[in-house]
């Protein structure tokens, strides 16, 4: 898989399978073109949220975002966060998601971070533990 192309969301994405790919972890395809043009704009309007995805012969094979923290501890430092590290179906274990996650935690050096964190479930812990993440805390959720 030398050919993946890993790079930063374009709107074009959206006709080359970017929410038929979020499918894999919570169904987005549902959401309209419209909507998912709208809410796209936002995020590329704002430089603290970066979307990567993995593109293979023009389908969008993966994505991953990072999410950037401004903080009043460490001196004003600031945080990266990783969510929605996704590869569609069909194309696991094919080091996608691993090349995903370390353009992101290049992009997170890059600004400044002094951390980078994530949160995933026990099943896939030894994936991250491989990149060079280490456990920390545990996860806490309130649903609205």
């Amino acid at each position: 898989m030398d050919n993946i192309l890993i790079r930063e969301i374009q709107e074009s994405d959206l006709e080359k399978g970017f929410l038929e790919c979020l499918d894999n972890l919570k169904i987005a395809s549902d959401l309209g073109k419209d909507n998912a043009k709208t809410i796209l704009k936002k995020i590329l309007d704002d430089p603290n949220h970066i979307i990567h995805i993995a593109e293979l012969d023009g389908k969008i094979v993966g994505s991953t975002t990072l999410l950037i923290e401004q903080k009043f501890i460490h001196k004003g430092g600031i945080v990266g966060h990783i969510e929605d590290v996704v590869v569609r179906e069909g194309f696991e274990r094919k080091q996608i998601g691993g090349k995903l996650v370390e353009s992101l935690l290049e992009i997170a050096k890059n600004r400044g971070c002094y951390k980078t964190i994530l949160d995933c479930k026990d099943d896939v812990k030894e994936f991250y533990e491989k990149i060079g993440f280490k456990h920390e805390s545990n996860c806490m959720r309130f649903d609205h």
